[in-house]
């Protein structure tokens, strides 16, 4: 996605624990203050967790696989427009 649009990519590193001390500083927050908000916090990390960790291909093989590459995918989209599907330009800083 990067380099079809001649950026550099910039990324921040996070291990998966850091989503478990996360969910138990809300959780814990939330019990002791019963705030729905904290409650939801909790939630939504969880959520995050598990969107972070789990495959969320086909697990198929014959199924996991196309006909394109990503990088060709996205060079399309730099040089032709935004497809309805790929949120490309959120991640331009």
């Amino acid at each position: 996605m990067f380099s079809s649009l001649g950026l550099t990519p910039k990324f921040t590193y996070a291990p998966t624990f850091v989503f478990d001390l996360v969910i138990s500083l809300f959780q814990t927050l939330a019990n002791w203050t019963h705030l729905e908000s904290l409650e939801d916090s909790a939630e939504y990390a969880r959520i995050g967790k598990y969107y972070a960790v789990e495959d969320m291909l086909t697990t198929r093989p014959e199924e996991k696989y196309g006909t394109i590459t990503v990088q060709d995918h996205y060079n399309t989209i730099a040089t032709q427009g935004q497809d309805p599907f790929t949120p490309m330009y959120a991640f331009v800083v």
